[in-house]
């Protein structure tokens, strides 16, 4: 999987941290905060399972290439602000978009890119901090290790053609999840009666059409 360098895109840049990391501006669009679905990962507190569980993050910078008629997935690029390098999204996408607790790291000089937070997600953290830092501090390095060998082998692989996503299943499988997770455990303790939960079962099938729907703007989007 081919990356750029910012040593080649040398028409504009931005700062992140203490790197100048350089880019073609008639070519990418920098999709950083308040960009408005990069608001809705932070804010809609669904996503915390995301985070937490599944180990899906966001990089709180991507670049975009508006001049490619591509799928999204294929024309999103993830810089590192330490080393420079600009690497394919897909890097961390099919058969790798989830694991990734402890953040995303650069394959080449081994740094975290900055990631976004959902606010829910440092909530929990905060209160459980005496349960996951144990497990932060014995087990942090043995997956980074990992992580980055198989970041390296799927760099080394030619890269994936993105496939026609169904975003009506999408949208239903968040809503099940949701409905699932947040309601059955209350439906099960006594907590919510059966009118309760089919009531949330409503609510969450609607929320996952506003997700099905902000992820499809998302990903055919092309500005």
């Amino acid at each position: 999987m081919k990356v750029a360098t910012c040593r080649t895109c040398c028409s504009a840049g931005y700062k992140k941290g203490r790197q100048l990391i350089q880019f073609d501006e008639t070519k990418y669009k920098v999709w950083k905060l308040p960009n408005f679905l990069l608001a809705h990962w932070i804010l809609n507190p669904g996503l915390a399972f995301n985070e937490l569980i599944l180990g899906q993050r966001i990089p709180k910078v991507t670049l975009v290439d508006t001049t490619s008629s591509a799928p999204l997935t294929e024309r999103q690029f993830i810089p590192c602000p330490t080393c420079g390098e600009i690497h394919d999204s897909r890097l961390w996408s099919k058969g790798n978009a989830f694991g990734h607790w402890f953040g995303l790291l650069c394959p080449k000089c081994e740094s975290k890119i900055p990631c976004l937070w959902n606010l829910t997600s440092l909530l929990v953290l905060g209160l459980t901090f005496p349960v996951w830092l144990p497990m932060k501090l014995l087990f942090e390095e043995k997956w980074k290790r990992r992580e980055l060998r198989k970041l390296r082998t799927m760099r080394d692989a030619p890269p994936f053609t993105a496939r026609k996503i169904s975003w009506l299943g999408m949208s239903i499988g968040f809503g099940f999840l949701m409905f699932c997770f947040r309601t059955l455990p209350k439906l099960f303790t006594g907590s919510l009666n059966v009118q309760q939960a089919e009531t949330q079962a409503i609510i969450w099938g609607l929320a996952g059409l506003v997700f099905g729907t902000a992820m499809w703007l998302f990903f055919n989007q092309k500005k």
